[in-house]
């Protein structure tokens, strides 16, 4: 109860009356403020774009692709057809290298050619309207008359007389392929187009179970999967498809192009050109460049140490002596052809007697 004429001290003063700042007294324990840094930003450190290839390699495609399948053999146990022979590894790896660029990088798959072919004309009428259309008809009109009159002439044709073309068909093929050259890049684009849509059904990435299915009879991973038990290659086929989820040869082929775009970056960006790069790879080899370029270079130079430490460690020599190298690759081609249990049934059947030798 208040008391007339007294003041009630206050929540903010002490006993005495005093306020708090008089007597020093806190409510509420307040921590000192923090001592102000200032915070740069952090500097990253990349590595050399213009990497050196290590020694016995020919590209980045082959390093990156070595690594990969060099994992997967590791992590896969010993052929036991090599107990005699575990040098043998390094030309396997290779030569399994060797196919997935081939493949990933060179062979075209016919049906994308298909496509892109027939779209290539319709894509040029469109682009250049009636006035090529047009141009067109007149150049194989002329041509048509043109040949139609030298097939009759059998003299020429009996004394072999050299014939130029006329004054019309020279300038309407002249107009008519000049017209196809400013329209190319419409073309092209359209092309484009019709290979994206390709890969987004036909994934190039990776390593899918019909990979090897095409090779040829005698070849390494043909025969290897033939004088091996089948569990073992499927053991070493399933590890290197685990390894390869996202893997693609054009990553290498990047860095292989990469000193060439830095020296075209003059008007453009490196940044730019690499962008037109990329965009010509995915619609070529179907790739998906998702890693930075730098990044791509760092990872690049750690893996090509691994994958020459594994190369030093199974074969000595094969990667920087050309004889070792040919030595074993003979080998192992040699190894295999007189393991192969179909080159003995081919043979015996060679040998056999045919039951229609007397007639």
């Amino acid at each position: 109860m208040a008391v007339p004429g007294h003041i009630r001290p206050s929540k903010e003063q002490g006993r005495a009356g005093r306020s708090n700042a008089e007597t020093g007294a806190t409510l509420f324990p307040v921590p000192a403020p923090p001592i102000f840094r200032a915070r740069l930003p952090a500097v990253i450190q990349y590595g050399p774009l213009q990497l050196t290839l290590p020694i016995g390699f020919d590209s980045w495609a082959q390093v990156l692709t070595d690594w990969r399948v060099s994992r997967a053999f590791s992590a896969s146990p010993m052929p036991q057809c090599w107990a005699a022979e575990p040098e043998l590894a390094a030309p396997f790896v290779s030569a399994i290298s060797r196919e997935i660029c081939l493949r990933q990088l060179r062979h075209a798959p016919a049906e994308l050619l298909v496509l892109q072919a027939r779209v290539e004309e319709p894509a040029y009428d469109q682009s250049g309207g009636r006035p090529y259309v047009e141009l067109r008809a007149a150049m194989e009109t002329a041509q048509e008359r043109y040949f139609t009159g030298l097939r009759g002439d059998r003299r020429r044709q009996a004394e072999n007389i050299a014939d130029t073309l006329p004054p019309e068909v020279y300038r309407l093929q002249t107009a008519f392929f000049a017209s196809r050259q400013r329209h190319a890049a419409e073309v092209e684009r359209v092309q484009r187009s019709v290979a994206h849509a390709y890969w987004k059904t036909h994934p190039r990435h990776g390593i899918a179970d019909d990979f090897f299915a095409a090779d040829a009879s005698d070849s390494i991973p043909a025969m290897m999967a033939r004088v091996d038990p089948a569990w073992w290659w499927r053991s070493f086929f399933t590890r290197l498809q685990a390894k390869s989820k996202r893997h693609h040869a054009a990553d290498g082929r990047l860095l292989d192009d990469l000193p060439s775009l830095r020296a075209q970056a003059k008007k453009k960006t490196l940044a730019a050109q690499i962008a037109e790069w990329s965009e010509a790879a995915a619609a070529k080899w179907g790739w998906r460049g998702a890693v930075h370029y730098r990044r791509l270079a760092d990872y690049a130079d750690c893996k090509a140490r691994e994958t020459v430490a594994w190369f030093d460690h199974h074969a000595p020599g094969y990667r920087t002596t050309a004889t070792t190298r040919r030595a074993l690759d003979a080998r192992l081609r040699q190894f295999l052809a007189q393991h192969d249990p179909h080159a003995r049934i081919l043979a015996a059947e060679r040998e056999r007697v045919s039951e229609h030798w007397r007639n």
